[in-house]
């Protein structure tokens, strides 16, 4: 083996420190940009996870609203007021809430059925029934209250909308139904679509007033409702009939729809409130009527 020079031992030990240094410094290199990638790719992930989330409620959200509007479909049906030709002049709505044997019994507004001397109920799969005779005192016994109910004969088999008893809130999801009498921004009647005129929406519980205003209305709602959804259902997002549709949003103050059933007037800021929602009669009117004819009747 020859000998080297301390020229050249120096020169080889200057490369080797190099070498060592370059390859310490690519090393710390490597782990910093891993470290970074990690680090930025772990918010991201958490976005993406967030997202999925959203994505997941929303379609839920759908799934119930799905859910909701197949049950209403099958349960509102169209009440159609006659002439004295048994033609079609006007329309309102109503929801199926009982059964016994072959007599079906519907929930509506008194307003629907009060000036009708003739009138037909229309089902979801377009048969028409003559309503059954009913005393005044059974058809509009819910006292002030714009409610009333009518029945009909079938041997077809229909859903029954199920009532919900527990308190609402505001905020709650929910979904009103009926069937207009005037087609989208125009005065062209729907009479002529039959059940293909029903309407659907979804919104919000917005205002419950401790006390109802006249005729019983104490549902305040965001849902956008229109003249011919009188009677029909309104529900809750689990698909629980909650109430049923009456007064349009902005009616004229002047009409007295939003005086309290007391007598007393609302502040004005709360009456811009109540002229921005659409109202309706809760499902615990009815029950409470319901209850006291039980009573009545039992102590008879």
């Amino acid at each position: 083996m020859q000998g080297r020079s301390l020229q050249q031992i120096v020169c080889t030990s200057t490369e080797l420190l190099f070498v060592s240094i370059s390859m310490f410094l690519c090393a710390d290199a490597f782990i910093n940009v891993s470290f970074n990638a990690n680090v930025e790719a772990f918010p991201k992930q958490i976005q993406l996870d967030q997202n999925s989330k959203s994505i997941s409620i929303d379609g839920q959200a759908e799934l119930q609203k799905q859910s909701v509007q197949k049950l209403a479909t099958a349960v509102t049906v169209r009440i159609l007021n006659l002439n004295s030709s048994g033609n079609a002049i006007t329309s309102g709505s109503g929801v199926i809430i009982q059964k016994q044997g072959n007599v079906y019994t519907l929930l509506t507004n008194l307003h629907v059925l009060q000036f009708a001397d003739r009138y037909m109920i229309v089902t979801h799969d377009g048969l028409q029934y003559k309503p059954l005779l009913l005393s005044r005192s059974v058809q509009f016994g819910f006292g002030s209250n714009d409610m009333a109910i009518a029945q009909f004969q079938s041997s077809q088999q229909y859903e029954i909308a199920q009532i919900k008893t527990e308190p609402l809130q505001i905020g709650d999801r929910v979904f009103a139904a009926g069937f207009p009498i005037y087609q989208a921004h125009s005065l062209i009647s729907t009479l002529n679509l039959g059940m293909q005129a029903f309407h659907f929406t979804e919104g919000r519980i917005s205002m419950l007033p401790a006390k109802s205003l006249v005729q019983g209305y104490q549902i305040g709602y965001s849902n956008d409702i229109v003249v011919g959804m009188s009677g029909g259902p309104i529900f809750d997002v689990s698909g629980f009939l909650i109430g049923i549709n009456g007064r349009t949003k902005n009616r004229d103050p002047d009409f007295g729809g939003y005086t309290f059933s007391d007598g007393t007037e609302p502040s004005s800021m709360l009456l811009q409130q109540m002229l921005n929602a659409s109202w309706g009669v809760p499902i615990s009117t009815y029950l409470h009527f319901t209850s006291i004819r039980l009573n009545n009747s039992f102590r008879s």
